[in-house]
């Protein structure tokens, strides 16, 4: 990965993430409720920078603008990123 550009490799990155996330939906949608396996598949884990009431909330009145982030991570979401890895490692 030395010859690749920073564009791609955050392309291959976010294309990753939007994998497991389309794995994660299409597991919450196939597996039975309340199953082991779909808790296994489905738990976030959260990371947030900022929120609603937060000080990074900028009020001018007629809008308010929150200068926050959250990033949520699952099992899927590591099997996306290891997708995007293999595809950007392997294929040139």
């Amino acid at each position: 990965m030395r010859n690749r550009s920073i564009n791609l490799i955050g392309l291959g990155i976010l294309s990753g993430a939007m994998i497991g996330t389309v794995l994660g939906q299409f597991l919450g949608f196939i597996l039975p409720e309340g199953s082991t396996v779909k808790q296994f598949f489905l738990t976030t884990f959260d990371f947030s920078f900022g929120s609603i009431g937060s000080e990074l909330l900028l009020d001018l009145g007629i809008i308010a603008i929150d200068l926050g982030m959250i990033v949520r991570f699952n099992v899927c979401s590591v099997i996306g990123f290891a997708i995007a890895y293999y595809l950007l490692r392997y294929f040139r």
